[in-house]
């Protein structure tokens, strides 16, 4: 019988099963071209979007142009919010970020109505518009639900979590992401501002995995100002069973020592290969220079986050601080396959800086 031949990555030299390019160079490649786009492109592209706006839902060439675009780009989808309203299209919610006055209320006059059908899909879109105007609706809906409520699981205060800000019961408003992002991609400059997936020599006491500091970060670089850590930030986790645990709570000191809360896992078996570790840890990713857009997460392409806003690959998820009883903040996102190749899911990190507490959770399709 003849041995099956590995190929190679015609880019990166990893060993694929066909001839051609691996999954990590495709999306790579196709993320470099979204963003080589001069702004008459983007702008034509923007037009193709409008025009074909039905198809979004099919999840194929249009929502792919219109994510990358807004992740990449930071379109405005004014347009695009009215074009989909036009046609009765709520998803993603995402396209509605910049919703006109008039779109917003159109979307709340249907929202408003008891018998509605898409309340849910309508909470998302107006969550994301998030202005004055959908807060006071929305703490209106709160107190005085509509029949509709019966139907969807949590209230209108948690949709709101979707577009990055939480109110409480008197209606104050409180942001639950930051107004800066930054990305880490492969690189062969060193950085020291943050490192990710780094060795440490404790192991797990539940499983016996090696733990690492997933992200290492220097919050007195200038970058993370906006983090207000005056420090070094260190986020230690046990990779396998930080998929297993629904969350997982470290408490941080700007010396850059950090401790793991104490908790139970489901599972006490290590998955996790010594080859994955050695391979997380030797990883090249740098942070980026230059602030990249909020939405940068949502472009397509698997990278690590910090700061702006997450794309939630399930239900949008935010911890309650186990101190204080507020409602975290979104801090980081790192796709696993970031950082080891052909790993599912994402890990989404969030943060209370007045208890310098963070929350850590898996979530994957």
């Amino acid at each position: 019988m003849r041995k099956k031949m590995l190929k190679q990555c015609l880019e990166c030299g990893k060993s694929v099963g066909l001839n051609g390019i691996c999954y990590r160079c495709r999306i790579k490649n196709q993320r470099e071209a979204y963003q080589a786009m001069s702004r008459e492109e983007v702008e034509k592209m923007v037009e193709s979007i409008i025009s074909n706006i039905e198809t979004i839902g099919e999840w194929d060439q249009v929502y792919q142009d219109f994510n990358a675009l807004l992740g990449y780009h930071d379109i405005n989808t004014a347009r695009i919010a009215q074009a989909a309203f036009d046609k009765g299209i709520f998803y993603p919610a995402t396209l509605y970020r910049n919703a006109s006055h008039e779109v917003r209320d159109q979307l709340l006059a249907r929202l408003f109505d008891p018998t509605c059908e898409e309340a849910g899909h309508l909470l998302l879109c107006l969550a994301l518009q998030g202005d004055e105007v959908v807060q006071e609706a929305f703490l209106k809906l709160e107190k005085n639900p509509l029949p509709w409520r019966s139907k969807l699981y949590v209230n209108p205060s948690v949709y709101a979590h979707y577009g990055g800000w939480h109110f409480d019961e008197r209606g104050n408003r409180r942001s639950l992401s930051f107004e800066r992002c930054y990305t880490m991609l492969s690189g062969d400059s060193v950085d020291q501002a943050v490192k990710a997936g780094q060795l440490l020599e404790q192991h797990c006491p539940h499983c016996g995995c090696q733990l690492v500091d997933v992200l290492r970060l220097d919050g007195l670089d200038e970058r993370f100002s906006f983090l207000k850590v005056d420090g070094v930030l260190a986020i230690p986790i046990c990779p396998n069973c930080i998929k297993f645990t629904e969350e997982t709570f470290v408490c941080y000191h700007e010396n850059g020592r950090s401790k793991i809360i104490p908790y139970e896992p489901p599972l006490t078996e290590n998955y996790c290969s010594e080859a994955e570790l050695l391979e997380m840890s030797r990883n090249q990713l740098t942070l980026s220079a230059e602030v990249v857009p909020l939405h940068y997460a949502s472009g397509g392409d698997e990278v690590i986050t910090i700061g702006g806003l997450p794309d939630w690959v399930q239900d949008a998820e935010f911890a309650t601080c186990p101190d204080c009883d507020k409602t975290m903040k979104f801090l980081a996102a790192l796709p696993w396959n970031a950082l080891m190749d052909g790993s599912e899911g994402t890990l989404y990190i969030e943060i209370c800086t007045d208890c310098r507490t963070l929350c850590l959770f898996h979530q994957q399709t």
